[in-house]
């Protein structure tokens, strides 16, 4: 089982889900996300287990015109970045199990998600990372503004915003390094090992950091997937309201299990 299957699991199920029935939405979201997990973990293992061999790769013309491939490949950080997003994947289904309203588009959403995650991970072509970072921000939208609670059309566009101009400053960081280098190819070590002059990294490496420091993936992967669980599944399923507040009256700490 190679990393392919962990991107394959989470968009298959993303159209299974939807060509289904509504009860069967969340059974399948959690197949596909833990076959996502399994992908990653077997694969983690694997190069643990034998780190001298070659490192997975995928890798095919996708737009030759502009030097665009489909290339995957997974390094050790790759697949721990990978195995987190796995984890984080059945964590959610398993704290989203309880919802009601329109579950076919909730976890098609939610797989949709998983799957760009994947591929920004997993991408070494430029063009396709972008593409694979592009691919989250709409579905994301969407679970905020349905699914959200408290000003959520404010929240779900408030997040949008920033990740529509993150999405700026790398696009503009991106074609500017694929230009430099000769305009050939977006592939990743061909533009790390291009030649660039000073003046150019001056400026264009502080906007592609900005642009990416706005998903700090692992802190990100592991704070919002918790926040989220705690916020959705264990305060709000026991109180019925998200309102600081109002929380305050229930004296958490006696009913959450210690």
């Amino acid at each position: 089982m190679t990393p392919a299957w962990a991107i394959l699991s989470a968009f298959a199920g993303a159209l299974l889900v939807l060509l289904l029935p509504a009860g069967m939405a969340r059974v399948t979201a959690l197949a596909a996300s833990l076959v996502g997990v399994m992908a990653a973990a077997i694969s983690c293992l694997s190069r643990l287990g034998n780190p001298a061999n070659p490192v997975w790769s995928f890798d095919r013309p996708w737009i030759p015109s502009l030097g665009v491939r489909l290339h995957l490949a997974a390094d050790g950080l790759a697949l721990t970045l990978l195995l987190l997003t796995g984890i984080v994947a059945v964590a959610g289904v398993l704290f989203s199990w309880n919802v009601e309203r329109r579950p076919r588009a909730f976890f098609a959403f939610f797989l949709t998600i998983i799957g760009g995650v994947y591929g920004v991970f997993l991408s070494r072509d430029a063009f396709l990372l972008f593409v694979c970072y592009e691919i989250v921000i709409l579905p994301k939208y969407m679970l905020i503004a349905i699914w959200g609670s408290t000003n959520k059309e404010y929240g779900a566009m408030k997040l949008t915003m920033y990740s529509i101009g993150a999405s700026a400053l790398i696009l503009i960081g991106l074609v500017i390094a694929y230009a430099a280098a000769g305009g050939t190819s977006f592939d990743l070590a061909h533009l790390a090992g291009a030649h660039y002059s000073r003046a150019l990294q001056a400026w264009a490496f502080p906007v592609l950091f900005l642009g990416f420091s706005m998903l700090q993936m692992i802190s990100h992967g592991i704070i919002a997937g918790l926040l989220f669980g705690i916020a959705g599944r264990v305060v709000y399923e026991r109180t019925h309201t998200r309102d600081l507040s109002e929380l305050g009256k229930f004296d958490l700490w006696r009913s959450l299990p210690g």
